[in-house]
């Protein structure tokens, strides 16, 4: 019977022992690396747009962008140089069928948050710019920090 007790708790523990293990060498594998780009704090006056510029070098798979608003929503969304150059954040769009237009797309509305934004290997190494907008009509101080995020495998099995 001691023996039948004492091989249960050798094999408990073992198996312990290497259930640690395998959590260790994942977290080693797997490690996912972060660095922030950019900070910063403005103030944007009621209907006004502003933008912002951060350099995204490589290796990165995403961006996250974390935003503090003092008081309600901002509209914002961010543009490659390459976008951004060729569009100046402004797309044509079809009004009706016999006119054509301009529209400003946003992507995101956010008051206090982080949004993750995925990356193709030819967009690294550029100018991202943030584009805000403040459709209220009184002033907002915004917070945001961009921070690129990158593994040494495969970031998409935990995104």
């Amino acid at each position: 019977m001691r023996k039948a007790r004492a091989l249960k708790y050798g094999v408990f523990i073992s198996v312990i022992v290497a259930a640690s293990l395998a959590s260790v060498m994942y977290a080693l594998v797997y490690t996912v690396k972060r660095e922030v780009l950019y900070t910063q704090t403005f103030k944007i006056e009621g209907q006004e747009q502003l933008f912002r510029a951060f350099y995204l070098s490589a290796p990165a798979v995403l961006f996250e962008v974390k935003l503090s608003v003092s008081e309600g929503a901002i509209k914002w969304t961010p543009y490659s140089a390459v976008l951004f150059e060729a569009t100046f954040d402004s797309f044509q769009s079809q009004v009706n069928e016999a006119t054509i237009g301009t529209i400003q797309g946003w992507e995101c509305e956010t008051d206090n948050g982080i949004v993750k934004w995925r990356i193709d290997p030819e967009n690294l190494n550029q100018i991202w710019h943030l584009s805000f907008l403040n459709e209220d009509s009184y002033e907002k101080e915004v917070t945001v920090e961009v921070t690129k995020v990158w593994s040494e495998q495969n970031i998409q099995d935990w995104i």
